[in-house]
């Protein structure tokens, strides 16, 4: 199970803001009333058969802030949170519907604290000991964590079945259940990433048992056990994967195994050194496992204990993409003509240029670009070469240069006169907090034999404060590849 901040914190990240509208001219109530409507709330949730405890949690701003009304005291309430312990002896049916019931009353009261938009509401719920700060052993099994005013209501639906969902769970094998709510309804099919647990048990055999589970409940599940995690990303858990999961902990000098659902990779890192038997049996017994997913092959990397990587394919079952390849023309353009004549294309016969930079999802995209200035036809065959320099003029260190994508090679393009060749890159964006030195220009060597060209990447579509390519960054490079 996380630890006790990280449920606070999940907790928090749930929480759903109050927005509501006085008039201008009229002042607020008391900030004390507000919290009481809570307390009030709280009472009535006391009073329902198989909650052990209620607690409400008010926090104030530390330092005076402005808000809606005017500077705020550091003694303001800023959140308040309600927790609930339900009875952890509860059918798991009866313990979904007294936290649903219990989470419709704290709707209530906190749908009386409109106009207080500076203060935070949510609710948790959980089973097991009681909460403490003060004791690493003192943790519930059953944590939920939610916005305790559901809009349309239907969050309390979320709610009910998360934790009727967490004592089944439980039922099954797990330790320690835990979901954060957002303000979705919570269900698969709507919200999957609002709908996963994160399930823990205390040996890797209770796994299959509990993916099983979740899979009956409709539940996307993260599982981790010792030595064992299989990471969903907001999926319900595919049990053969979970079955291969702990097989593969099982086997010998294995210390941990991940299976990353998202990325389709299973990670072992083995206590052996390199050429140990163990490790050449567990690569032969990863390609022999029969498995298939539903969506594609599925990778492996065994690290030793030297933390060396080797890599292969659960099965033997390697894409089609990662057999050797050559790029296809960029913008789906039909191939330029090939002409066996063609001579190499060489420096003085290529105008080099840098492309805009694009960005998503942390990733970057550039690309170099070679125009055929020779007067007629000339062919490259290769992946130009690279070196990134910060402003000073040295060569960022450490820098790893890879293939754009597994199995690409470089393929023979005739450019004809004033076409141009592109050579596509990618790297994942790389923090820039601390003003360090980053890539200003670029020296490219266009087609070996080529003098060197330095590009200036400040301009033209990209930012004016260089390329986040810092010491250490993986650029992955193409080859040169017909532009359109």
């Amino acid at each position: 199970m996380p630890p006790l901040p990280r449920i606070l914190a999940l907790a928090a990240a749930s929480a759903l803001a109050l927005a509501g509208c006085i008039p201008a001219d009229a002042a607020p109530p008391a900030e004390s009333d507000a919290a009481a409507e809570l307390e009030t709330a709280a009472d009535a949730v006391r009073e329902l058969d198989g909650v052990v405890e209620v607690a409400v949690r008010r926090t104030t701003v530390a330092e005076p802030v402005a808000g809606n009304f005017g500077e705020r005291p550091a003694t303001t309430l800023s959140s308040v949170r309600v927790e609930v312990r339900l009875d952890e002896t509860l059918g798991a049916g009866a313990a979904g519907d007294i936290a649903g019931e219990a989470h419709q009353l704290l709707v209530a009261g906190a749908s009386r604290m409109d106009g207080y938009d500076n203060i935070a509401v949510s609710a948790e719920f959980f089973a097991g000991s009681e909460k403490s700060e003060d004791s690493a052993s003192a943790r519930p099994w059953l944590t939920i964590g939610a916005g305790a005013r559901g809009v349309t209501g239907t969050l309390t639906d979320s709610v009910a079945d998360a934790v009727e969902d967490g004592y089944e769970l439980r039922g099954a094998g797990a330790e320690t259940v835990s979901t954060s709510l957002g303000d979705g309804d919570g269900t698969w099919e709507d919200d999957p990433l609002a709908a996963t647990a994160h399930v823990t048990a205390t040996s890797p055999d209770d796994l299959v048992a509990l993916a099983e589970t979740a899979v009956e409940l409709e539940r996307g599940a993260g599982l981790e056990a010792p030595g064992a995690r299989y990471e969903a990303m907001s999926r319900v858990p595919d049990v053969d994967a979970v079955r291969l999961l702990v097989a593969a902990a099982a086997r010998p000098d294995v210390r941990d195994v991940a299976y990353l659902a998202q990325q389709q990779q299973l990670e072992i890192r083995s206590g052996a050194d390199s050429g140990a038997k163990s490790l050449a049996d567990l690569h032969h017994w990863l390609e022999a496992q029969v498995f298939a997913t539903a969506d594609s092959p599925l990778g492996y990397t065994v690290l030793d204990a030297s933390f060396a990587e080797t890599t292969g394919w659960v099965s033997g079952a390697e894409p089609a993409s990662h057999a050797p390849h050559t790029l296809d023309p960029f913008g789906g353009a039909a191939p330029w003509p090939d002409d066996p004549a063609a001579p190499a294309c060489t420096g003085e016969t290529l105008e080099v240029t840098f492309g805009i930079v694009d960005s998503a999802a942390g990733t970057r995209g550039g690309s170099v670009h070679a125009r055929n200035v020779s007067g007629g036809p000339c062919a490259v065959e290769n992946v130009p070469g690279l070196v990134f320099r910060n402003g000073a003029g040295q060569a960022q260190a450490d820098i790893t240069i890879e293939p754009y994508e597994p199995g690409v090679e470089p393929g023979r393009v005739v450019v004809p006169d004033g076409e141009s060749v592109l050579a596509p890159l990618l790297w994942r964006a790389m923090s820039t907090a601390n003003d360090p030195d980053t890539t200003t220009t670029v020296e490219v060597t266009a087609v070996p034999g080529a003098d060197p060209v330095l590009l200036d990447v400040t301009t033209d579509g990209t930012p004016a404060s260089g390329l986040d390519v810092l010491d250490g960054a993986e650029v992955r490079v193409g080859p040169w590849t017909q532009s359109g």
